[in-house]
């Protein structure tokens, strides 16, 4: 090998990343979390140990400067980490990013966004969807289409169907799916089934706090002049011991909600065609008088892989799961009170409140017929309904 050869090679080596450094430390994130007036969560986890910083700022600082105005540091971080940003100006915009290294190497996320909430803020949307096991590429098709459509959105909520099973490897997927929409959408799921009694979804998601395990079988939380509230209805199906300790909770939760835009998430549905009856009647009998009688006019839930919206004792109960996952059973009859219902379709919900009422639409994404999937028109509402905290 001559003189110029020898030379190139060690400028060509010189430049390569060490062993250990050529692919990404990151699983996945950042993802962030549950969010308050002063606070939000950032999530992420990482394949091997890093050492890590987590820059954020204001935006409208960061836009014009393109410095930080704070990063926390972490030496030889490794797996799940969830770090809680507090001290934060309610109603206001942040961007924020991590950053991993190891040796020489640098890996940098994508610079995410937030905003805080305020009991002075009277406009915002906020979308939710459900259903995403078994089709991760379907499942990514809906989330990144609320990413693109909606980008002002405050935050998301996800009513169930999360995964067919809590597993290390489903839950890559189901990562791999929202990485575009958990990075600037503070993402909030709700418990079903199959992950009520998982340690790895109480670690993965920082949630609102509640009850139940880890503070976060149920929850609730404030933004802006609604209050949201999420539910484990396995506990009350199960005639688990900790039925009780829901409901009384969720007294307490709404009495200190009166006068506010109440919105109930849960991961199957009160009222729905997938029920003979057309419902649930443990679950009307337990949770609907007290929603009746606190005022709540807006129930939504997964449970069938397509839309349902039924009107019935003054509230919208409404069934979204479109995330992707594969086709329900066969629905039974028109339930009393049906408005919608729509089978085979990835969609999602965009939720607007304006000062003291609240728009609901169903957003189509595409529909599936023999595992082939047409995409809709943009942004249209195929059903839409509009409720106040003075109805």
């Amino acid at each position: 090998m001559n003189r110029l050869a020898i030379v190139s090679a060690l400028l060509i080596l010189a430049f390569l990343p060490a062993v250990g450094q050529s692919s990404s430390p990151w699983a996945w994130g950042p993802l962030l979390g549950a969010v308050g007036e002063d606070s939000i969560a950032v999530c992420w986890e990482t394949s091997r140990p890093v050492s890590i910083d987590l820059h954020y700022g204001l935006a409208e600082v960061y836009d014009a400067a393109k410095t930080w105005q704070e990063t926390l540091t972490f030496d030889k971080h490794e797996g799940h980490g969830e770090v809680w940003l507090r001290d934060l100006v309610p109603g206001e915009v942040y961007r924020y990013q991590l950053v991993a290294f190891e040796g020489d190497a640098v890996y940098p996320s994508r610079i995410g966004t937030f905003r805080t909430s305020s009991v002075k803020l009277r406009s915002f949307s906020f979308a939710v969807y459900g259903e995403t096991r078994s089709f991760p590429d379907r499942h990514k098709l809906v989330a990144n289409t609320i990413a693109k459509d909606e980008p002002e959105g405050a935050f998301v909520v996800h009513v169930g169907g999360i995964v067919e099973s809590p597993t290390p490897e489903r839950m890559a997927n189901f990562f791999w799916a929202i990485d575009e929409l958990g990075r600037s959408h503070p993402y909030i799921p709700v418990v079903d089934d199959r992950t009520a009694a998982a340690g790895i979804y109480y670690e993965a998601f920082a949630l609102p706090s509640g009850g139940g395990e880890a503070d976060e079988e149920w929850w609730s939380f404030d933004y802006g002049n609604a209050h949201l509230i999420g539910l484990n209805p396995s506990v009350a199906e199960g005639g688990d011991e900790r039925a009780d300790e829901q409901l009384a909770w969720l007294r307490q939760d709404l009495a200190e909600a009166a006068g506010k835009l109440i919105v109930v998430f849960l991961s199957s549905p009160l009222r729905s065609s997938l029920y003979p009856s057309g419902e649930d009647e443990t679950l009307c009998s337990l949770f609907e008088p007290l929603f009746v009688l606190s005022g709540v006019r807006t129930v939504i839930s997964g449970g069938i892989s397509g839309y349902e919206h039924i009107y019935s004792n003054g509230i919208h109960f409404v069934t979204t799961g479109g995330g992707g996952a594969p086709p329900s059973g066969a629905l039974g009859p028109t339930p009393p009170g049906e408005v919608f219902r729509r089978s085979g379709l990835l969609h999602y919900l965009r939720v607007t409140i304006a000062d003291r009422a609240m728009k609901v639409e169903a957003i189509p994404v595409g529909s599936v017929a023999d595992d082939r999937i047409q995409l809709a028109p943009t942004g249209k509402a195929i059903d839409a309904f509009v409720v106040s905290s003075s109805d």
